[in-house]
């Protein structure tokens, strides 16, 4: 992997923030520095945090419900939960864990 220059070092990724006068950084930021520099994320961000930076809160993805939304879309369709493991009837009927 070829770092691009503001994650070659800690040093240089705070010094990349502060030209642009920026004082947070991502998860995606830190993520991209614990590669490059092979270090955990927890020992950089505690690092980083040493320099006055902060880490900038993930933005939380919304699903607004309208009028016309579907209210049986608690299993399957645009307002499910794509980490959850089904109804459960899977479980029920023996096909767990079944394509």
């Amino acid at each position: 992997m070829d770092p691009t220059p503001e994650y070659e070092s800690v040093e240089a990724f705070v010094e990349f923030l502060m030209d642009d006068e920026v004082d947070t950084f991502t998860a995606v930021d830190l993520q991209a520095l614990s590669a490059s520099v092979q270090r955990s994320i927890k020992r950089l961000r505690v690092e980083l945090e040493g320099w006055g930076l902060t880490l900038a809160p993930r933005p939380s993805e919304r699903h607004v419900r309208g009028y016309t939304s579907n209210p049986h879309d608690r299993w399957y369709g645009p307002g499910s939960c794509p980490s959850h493991g089904g109804s459960g009837h899977e479980q029920i009927s023996g096909f767990g864990g079944q394509e």
